[in-house]
């Protein structure tokens, strides 16, 4: 079975702009069996986010069960994922980038790239470590990057995707990256479509390599476009869309088509989670630290470490039980406008470790300040206002199947335990027919 999720896609909005421009692959897609998931997690519950979700649907229990809350603890997670039950059933696969996501027992994953913001797994093998070195330190740090750190990367990330994917790969990446510098500049979405779609070159190359049984692919470009450039209901007149659109249309198409037999026809796209657009809802911004370390520092915290994650939010890590308590209680004095400025949580599995997320998504001017240890700064002068959002997540998804895989609408977790399951009497029926065939 071959598993694309494609992070938080609308069906709807990818439907009318594969019309528009004319991706004929994209629009084959979304002609296949179509099938409604959801999570009965809502928008304010807290685990309606892609890095809980995921980890539902790769579990096959919801989120009130696993109780992984936020990247970076999969650590803590006891359920097996669903690479690892493949692997205790003989069963080989390759897993791409999948977001909070690891290894853990499948020894038959021969292949195992993490997301960039998982800061605990490393990829295996260690052949593929120059491919989230670069995409890590950026996700963690690109609002204040050293450039010789990503010269140093960068130049390992290029040779690594040169000797991992095809010329004519390379160099479809590279007229994407050429075209998008020429509509957009320099902007984030061009660098995400480029690297992602040498990522899955990468990966339709290790699935030619390792035949697996199972492979998964993980793409976040239309997540991020929909956040970010959602500025239609229809799409319409949003040229990052189509051309992220553009680059998915082309990224299936090569996965598709020349994906190893050893895959067999199976083939299903899933998001786990939708988005919505905002455009008719108050401004939510989004703010991040310039650098979390230096903003730490201004609270007068000393982590062992800090481990930025995707957006507004970081783990840091502690000595002592006594220094993280401490910090747990400077963190939750912070305030703005009178209420609490950061979320914190103390780490279930490890008494050394807290989390803070900034509570804070209203607009800012000069004059903005927070309270802190009895003085206050101007928060202009420590974080940046990244986007004011233009999708946000909801809980209904959409499966897409080349075949009728569901009778009924299911729970996220339920899908790829489900799929596994139909795998399996499908593999017994065919066993069936060919001893019916050799006995007669």
């Amino acid at each position: 079975m071959l598993v694309i999720e494609l992070n938080e896609f609308s069906a709807d909005l990818l439907r009318k702009i594969a019309g528009r421009e004319n991706l004929t692959f994209l629009q084959e897609v979304l002609q296949w069996h179509q099938d409604r998931s959801w999570s009965e997690d809502t928008y304010d519950s807290g685990f309606l986010e892609p890095w809980v979700q995921w980890v539902s649907v790769h579990s096959g229990v919801p989120s009130t069960t696993h109780q992984i809350k936020n990247l970076g603890d999969i650590p803590s997670l006891s359920a097996k994922q669903i690479w690892e039950k493949w692997s205790d059933k003989g069963q080989s696969s390759v897993i791409w980038g999948v977001m909070n996501g690891s290894r853990g027992t499948a020894d038959k994953c021969h292949a195992f790239i993490p997301d960039p913001w998982t800061f605990s797994e490393n990829a295996y093998p260690s052949e593929y470590t120059s491919l989230i070195e670069l995409p890590r330190y950026l996700a963690k740090n690109y609002l204040d990057i050293s450039k010789r750190k990503v010269a140093l990367s960068g130049s390992k990330l290029l040779a690594s995707m040169i000797r991992h994917t095809s010329s004519r790969d390379f160099l479809d990446a590279m007229r994407f990256l050429v075209q998008g510098l020429k509509q957009f500049g320099p902007a984030h979405i061009v660098f995400i479509v480029f690297f992602e779609y040498l990522s899955a070159m990468a990966f339709l190359r290790a699935t030619k390599r390792f035949q697996p049984d199972h492979a998964i692919l993980f793409l976040n470009t239309l997540a991020h476009t929909q956040h970010h450039y959602w500025l239609s209901r229809d799409g319409h007149s949003c040229p990052q869309l189509a051309f992220a659109a553009k680059a998915i249309n082309e990224i299936l198409t090569k996965v598709f088509q020349k994906a190893p037999p050893s895959l067999g026809e199976k083939k299903c796209v899933m998001n786990a989670l939708s988005q919505t657009c905002t455009l008719d809802e108050p401004a939510w911004i989004l703010h991040r630290p310039h650098n979390p370390a230096s903003f730490i520092e201004l609270l007068g915290i000393k982590p062992i470490s800090i481990e930025p994650l995707m957006t507004h939010d970081a783990h840091l890590h502690f000595s002592t039980q006594e220094r993280t308590q401490e910090a747990y209680d400077i963190l939750r004095s912070v305030e703005i406008n009178g209420k609490p400025m950061l979320h914190v949580e103390k780490n279930l599995t490890d008494s050394r470790v807290l989390f803070y997320r900034l509570d804070f998504f209203n607009p800012v001017d000069d004059s903005t300040v927070f309270q802190h240890n009895g003085t206050q700064s101007r928060f202009k002068e420590h974080f940046a206002s990244i986007v004011k959002r233009t999708g946000k997540h909801i809980p209904e998804g959409t499966v897409l199947t080349n075949w009728e895989a569901f009778d009924r609408s299911i729970y996220n977790h339920e899908i790829l335990e489900t799929l596994t399951e139909q795998d399996k009497k499908s593999s017994a029926s065919a066993l069936k027919s060919r001893q019916e065939e050799r006995d007669n």
